[in-house]
């Protein structure tokens, strides 16, 4: 079992990742460095213009990978299993699970699963995010343990806080406190140990990449310029609004007649030459090839197209889009590669507690089937679909075609339906044979 020791040092490396995770998190909903900023001279504009980059990033990939639900698909055509599957995933409302997973790992570079038991006996799956827990590897990549955390007030004292760990390991789900500060963890005496039935730790790891990086994380400077930028232009705008008035000839002018000529608007020279504006010429152009430049690296490096530039055009052929949504696409099939190897242990995990039920499962019998959401041409898709009846197996056909979620479902309509046609043929045959 799971040390004292262990959980601190678990905690304190999770603790050092924070900061990191809660900068990445504020970024996402918009809470940015610009926001803080403060200048030497209090009474001058000081704008703080924020730009939606990093949600940009993330809600483009999610819309284009993680918007169609994910089917899945028998290697053996098991319908029980598919059946048994298709209600798991019903009460563990996997669709919105597998959107924020995504989500999560696009952000953060890694986001987590965990499987557990509930008390009506259901197999059940929910997602955390890597500020929630905190996940020890071994030197192989293999989980060894997973935890979270949270402080809680002590009912006799409420000026004084307690920890409470929650452990996942191979064999169980234990409990665990603190009443030193995090000094010592000792048994939860309040809180039941429970076995999970998995065999191993239930803990999905769900990766972005290998290097754990988020999506707009090496962006984040680019967008800092960025919101400088437009920033510094309202301030100088906002400056020129407020303007200084030069008057020559009138050093002996007090305060007091200064606020007059404002309030009044009026101003009597004899010479116009007398009165001009301070002012601070700006290189707009400078600022806008800027920031042109700024924005023109975050899409193209971060493979996030302009879906409303003029290259997706509503003629474009189906060629065309796979061109410009090519680095998109690219990103995408990355992440499905890193996806399906946590999707798999899922499966794993779930096919481990429903054979102990009585089933035969084989976790390796379920594959997955991705759809991306991009206008499709259906006419070439059907055409290419019928040209390979009696070649590829009709379900892994089905699962192509984007208006298709469940395969599985419209094979047994088609065959229900041969199977009435077959019917009515045999009756009317029946019927001529009678009247002969």
């Amino acid at each position: 079992m799971i040390t004292s020791n262990q959980i601190k040092e678990a905690i304190k490396k999770h603790k050092l990742e924070l900061p990191r995770l809660n900068k990445l998190y504020n970024y996402y909903i918009g809470n940015h460095a610009i926001l803080n900023r403060k200048l030497a001279d209090p009474s001058k504009p000081n704008n703080k213009v924020t730009t939606s980059y990093p949600k940009m990033i993330i809600n483009t990939l999610l819309g284009y990978f993680a918007s169609i639900p994910l089917a899945y698909v028998s290697k053996s055509n098991n319908e029980l299993f598919l059946e048994d599957l298709k209600n798991i995933n019903f009460i563990n409302n996997e669709e919105d699970v597998n959107a924020e997973i995504v989500k999560n790992f696009s952000i953060f570079g890694k986001c987590y699963e965990l499987y557990y038991i509930d008390r009506g006996g259901k197999i059940r799956f929910n997602y955390y995010s890597p500020m929630e827990m905190y996940v020890e590897n071994d030197n192989k990549g293999n989980v060894q343990f997973g935890l979270r955390y949270w402080e809680e007030k002590r009912q006799e004292d409420k000026r004084k806080k307690i920890i409470k760990v929650e452990v996942y390991d191979h064999s169980g789900i234990y409990h665990f406190i603190s009443n030193d500060n995090g000094e010592t963890y000792v048994s939860d005496s309040s809180e039941e140990d429970l076995e999970h039935y998995f065999n191993e730790v239930p803990i999905s790891i769900f990766l972005n990449n290998e290097e754990e990086q988020g999506d707009f994380e090496e962006f984040i400077p680019k967008v800092d310029a960025i919101e400088k930028l437009l920033s510094d232009s309202v301030n100088s705008v906002e400056s020129w609004v407020n303007a200084y008035l030069v008057l020559a000839g009138h050093s002996g002018s007090t305060s007091e007649d200064l606020q007059k000529l404002k309030q009044d608007g009026i101003l009597l020279l004899e010479d116009v030459n007398q009165a001009k504006w301070l002012t601070k010429n700006a290189d707009s152009e400078f600022q806008n090839t800027l920031f042109e430049t700024l924005d023109h690296q975050i899409h193209e490096h971060s493979d996030t197209p302009r879906l409303t530039s003029a290259k997706f055009s509503s003629n474009l052929s189906g060629q065309a889009l796979k061109f410009h949504l090519f680095g998109l696409e690219t990103k995408s099939s990355m992440k499905e590669r890193k996806m399906e190897k946590a999707l798999r242990k899922r499966i794993r995990m779930i096919v481990t507690v429903l054979n102990k039920q009585g089933k035969e499962y084989e976790p390796s019998d379920i594959k997955f089937s991705w759809t991306r959401n991009v206008p499709a041409d259906e006419a070439a898709i059907t055409d290419e679909i019928s040209k390979l009846v009696n070649i590829v197996p009709l379900e892994t056909l089905l699962s192509w075609h984007p208006k298709i979620s469940e395969p599985s479902l419209e094979i047994k309509k088609l065959q229900a339906k041969s199977d009435t046609m077959n019917l009515d043929e045999a009756i009317r045959r029946t019927q001529g044979n009678v009247n002969e």
